[in-house]
């Protein structure tokens, strides 16, 4: 199945200043961030005007019921992934139009149909994947550009995982078309590993650092949305998942977590890929080791079972060799750099 949800995305210098012409007469309510919202303001002072409702920071079942008692014409997201994808849930669950403000370029929450549900306490449930009218991406380049380069930097990761995980799943060419045109939006995504992402491009904000925005905000959320099932999640999604279980893993970032989950994946399948994607995550100074995660040698074993479960929740093809994840594991234990 096709799904895509967005029916305008707009990156320009001044993106937010069309936001009161696209709002019209309908009531309005914005869903906003802890951190993101002052800055949306800071750029674009009207922001404040429209009443708004705090989030409390993670995409929920419990936030959602709580959310779900307000009854906006139309929601406003103005945040970082989390929020997004919860406002993306209940927008959908009260059949009503969201706007998007992304504040960091982060994920590609903004383009996705599902929601990914977590605990209070931040570890990983499910995902949910459903129809939702995504009126406009606000993609504003005053605000993007100042956001936070770490934030930044994982978003790349994810979405260069789009081109690893697709062809995990479904090779590099497909006979459904669906899938076809996700594996080729893939592609690209798994190309930005030959641009520069330092920071100081970053706030430059050139035209390639342009190009990725594009990517990580709407490209990569197109990959699922063409090949589904298809293209979607594989192991590095899975290990992921497996490490939010951990408390030691949460201050990192989804990114830097799917990163690792990339090297264990291609390890597996002993992909000829597995040295030049090591070297680049450690070249960003990613994570390529449990150490770095705060897992122990001795939660090893609860991170392989872990892992397991997260395959056969997300139907990814059996782990024909579980002992063979727990040795890449161990030899991921630490990494001794050069």
């Amino acid at each position: 199945m096709i799904r895509q949800t967005v029916l305008e995305y707009d990156h320009s210098d001044d993106a937010l200043e069309n936001l009161h012409t696209l709002i019209g007469n309908r009531k309005a309510l914005v869903l906003k961030g802890l951190n993101g919202y002052g800055e949306a303001v800071r750029v674009f002072p009207r922001l404040e005007n429209l009443p708004s409702v705090q989030f409390n920071g993670e995409c929920s079942d419990e936030e959602v019921n709580r959310l779900n008692a307000y009854r906006p014409d139309v929601w406003i997201a103005v945040g970082g992934g989390k929020l997004i994808d919860t406002a993306k849930r209940i927008a959908f669950t009260q059949s009503v139009p969201l706007i998007v403000v992304p504040t960091l370029v982060s994920n590609c929450a903004a383009f996705t149909p599902l929601s990914v549900i977590y605990t209070e306490e931040g570890s990983y449930i499910r995902y949910d994947t459903f129809p939702v009218v995504i009126e406009r991406v606000i993609a504003d380049e005053r605000l993007l550009r100042d956001s936070p380069y770490d934030y930044f930097k994982a978003g790349v990761i994810d979405t260069v995982a789009k081109w690893f995980e697709a062809r995990y799943i479904s090779g590099t060419t497909s006979k459904d078309a669906g899938i076809q045109s996700g594996l080729s939006l893939a592609a690209q995504c798994g190309k930005l590993m030959d641009l520069s992402i330092h920071e100081q491009d970053f706030r430059r904000y050139g035209t390639d650092v342009r190009y990725i925005v594009d990517h990580v905000l709407a490209i990569g959320g197109a990959v699922g949305g063409f090949g589904d099932a298809g293209t979607r999640v594989a192991v590095a999604h899975a290990v992921h998942n497996a490490l939010s279980r951990f408390d030691s893993t949460h201050h990192w970032l989804h990114g830097d977590k799917v990163g690792f989950g990339l090297i264990v994946q291609e390890r597996l399948i002993r992909s000829d890929d597995t040295f030049l994607l090591e070297d680049w995550l450690q070249s960003i100074g990613a994570p390529t080791s449990l150490a770095q995660l705060g897992i122990r040698f001795d939660q090893i074993d609860e991170l392989v079972t872990s892992i397991v479960e997260e395959i056969t929740i997300q139907g990814i093809r059996d782990l024909e060799n579980p002992e063979r994840l727990k040795e890449i594991l161990i030899n991921l234990q630490e990494v001794v750099y050069k």
